[in-house]
Parts: structure tokens; C-alpha cells; sequence
């Protein structure tokens, strides 16, 4: 490309790479007076230096996978059982005994997804559960983050009543439509807290379980934001299966419907006084621990589990 081909390239109408490229070399050689073989090299090392580099259909693969079809919990050990973690697409259940060392999977899962894969959470907490300085704690123990805008991709919906539930979760898929607020364009996870610890129970006292009807608009909507949208639903709750009516011991409908909702249900349970006797470690000094067991799944082999070490910051270690 010298001074002179260029300037004959130039008065043939060609300015940009772009023209250069589309035109047609015979063409083009005839327009110029260039010769096709000093074209055809000059564009060879022009589609060198300008093409998208080459990436290997398999690599594409895992990339889209791992970012668009795996939410991970913020741990290697519990992606492993998990297969890579949390899929969209399906409703996963922490089922938990509410202590604040359990919290810790569902902190370290919305820090992955607002840090790792950039990504937006919303939070409907139905407990009044949400902390926000514990979720800046964990935030802030991560290397390199900034925690404003990490905290920026959180969003948190409070509701206390089924009705008002099922309103803010229609407005979750409603909201994927035009409108002024982009951040539904980047929400991948959806964590709602204390459905079955505040409302399942008060659903089954009603007279001939009526509230079974309202129960099955639930799953049809969680099933529409998993199977539409592909967002992933973590629910986090006390022990959902086994939802009493106040003057029979058996299990409600509602306790049956409900524990046949979740594709994979989590049970974390706080090991943390036991692994120290076990050890004989001082309290002032010992860390805390949870043991986290697969109860139900359809892909995955039942009763594995893994224990897990939380630091102070209430993240995985």
C-alpha cells in the first residue's frame, strides 16, 4: 500500500476498508490500474488485521452456558454438586433454619451475580429478612468491588400479602417489555424470601384449604418467569413440606402442592456447634460452618452434601 496505490484507490471512489473490501477486485483493478494481485494481497492482510478474531465453537459454548445458563452461588465445592450451580429456567428452594450463618448461601449467590457476571438481582423479601449491611459486608470483603453499583443491581420488593405477591410478580414479567427502565434488561436472578414461612401457613388454616387456588397462581407465575424469561428463582424458606393445618397432624394440600414446586430443593442446616465440639475448638475463636444436602433433584443424585466454612464476612471460604 504506497503512496501512489493508495492515491489511485482514491480517485477509483475508494476511501474506507469497508469499500475496499466490498468492492469486486477485477473491478476495481480495472477502475484503479492497480494490479489484481497487489489488490487481492493488500486485502488479505486488511481482513488480517481487522477480522474478528476466531473462537472455537465449543469455547462459544461454555461462554454462553456459564453466562446465561448458570447462576453461581459463589462457592466451587456447591457448584460442584450443583453441576455448576443454579440453572435458569428452574426453581431451586434453600430450605434453611433461618439462623444468620444460612443466610450466607443466599448472600454469596446475589454478590456472585451483581460482581461476577454483572448481572441484576431482585429481592422480594415477605419476612422482613433483608440486610442490607450484611449484603455491603459481603460486598465490600470482595476484592475490587465497588460496592455502590454492586448495590445498585439489587433491588428489593417488600410484600406481606399473597395478592400483593402475585401483582409484583406479574409486573417482573410485564416489565421485560419497551419501557424507560433498563433494569429488567439485566436481571438473571429472582430471590423471594419467607413465602412458605408467612403465607403458606396462614393459606392453610383457611376453611376447606380455599387456598390452594391462590398456591397454584403462584406456581403458574414462578413458572412463567423460569420457563419465558429464563431467570432463575431462588426461594428461601423455613421447611416448606411440612405445612400443618392447626387441628391435624397431616400434611395440608397446600403442604403436598408446595412440595412438589421446587426442581431442586437445598437443605442448609447450621453445623457450626457440632463441628466445633467435634474438633474441641474454642467458641471465642472457631468459625462458622453449614452443611448443605441435595434433597430433590431431577438431574442429580440425591443425599450428597458438602460442608461449608463462613468467615466473618458471611462468605464462603
Amino acid at each position: 500500500m504506497t503512496a501512489s496505490v493508495l492515491q489511485k484507490l482514491k480517485s477509483a471512489g475508494v476511501v474506507t476498508v469497508v469499500d475496499f473490501v466490498s468492492h469486486d477486485l477485477d473491478v476495481l483493478s480495472t477502475k484503479s490500474g492497480v494490479g489484481y494481485r497487489e489488490l487481492a494481497a493488500i486485502r488479505r492482510v486488511l481482513i488480517t488485521e481487522h477480522a474478528a478474531p476466531v473462537v472455537s465453537g465449543s469455547s462459544l459454548f461454555d461462554i454462553v452456558v456459564a453466562t446465561t445458563s448458570i447462576v453461581s452461588v459463589g462457592c466451587r465445592a456447591l457448584d460442584n454438586l450443583l453441576e455448576g450451580g443454579i440453572l435458569t429456567g428452574e426453581i431451586t428452594e434453600a430450605v434453611t433454619d433461618r439462623s444468620c450463618v444460612s443466610d450466607s448461601l443466599v448472600l454469596n449467590t446475589i454478590a456472585t451475580v451483581v460482581t461476577v457476571t454483572n448481572k441484576n438481582v431482585v429481592f422480594v423479601d415477605m419476612s422482613n429478612h433483608f440486610d442490607a449491611i450484611r449484603l455491603a459486608a459481603t460486598l465490600k470483603s470482595r476484592p475490587n468491588v465497588d460496592v455502590g453499583s454492586a448495590l445498585k443491581r439489587v433491588r428489593v420488593v417488600r410484600c406481606f400479602d399473597m395478592l400483593e405477591l402475585l401483582g409484583k410478580l406479574s409486573m417482573l414479567y410485564e416489565a421485560r417489555g419497551p419501557s424507560n427502565d433498563t433494569f429488567y434488561s439485566s436481571l438473571k436472578l429472582i430471590v423471594i424470601d419467607g413465602i412458605v414461612d408467612y403465607i403458606l401457613p396462614s393459606l392453610s388454616r383457611l376453611q376447606s384449604n380455599s387456598g390452594c387456588g391462590y398456591v397454584a397462581q403462584l406456581v403458574h407465575q414462578l413458572r412463567l418467569l423460569t420457563t419465558d424469561f429464563c431467570y432463575a428463582v431462588l426461594l428461601f424458606n423455613g421447611d416448606g413440606h411440612s405445612v400443618m393445618s392447626k387441628n391435624n397432624t397431616k400434611l395440608t394440600p397446600i403442604g403436598r402442592l408446595w412440595h412438589s414446586v421446587p426442581d431442586t430443593r437445598l437443605d442448609v442446616t447450621d453445623i457450626t456447634a457440632e463441628s466445633n465440639d467435634h474438633r474441641g475448638t474454642d467458641k471465642s475463636t472457631a468459625s462458622e460452618r453449614i452443611k448443605v444436602t441435595l434433597n430433590k433433584s431431577s438431574r442429580l443424585p440425591l443425599g450428597q452434601c458438602v460442608e461449608l466454612e463462613i468467615n466473618e464476612h458471611g462468605m464462603f471460604t
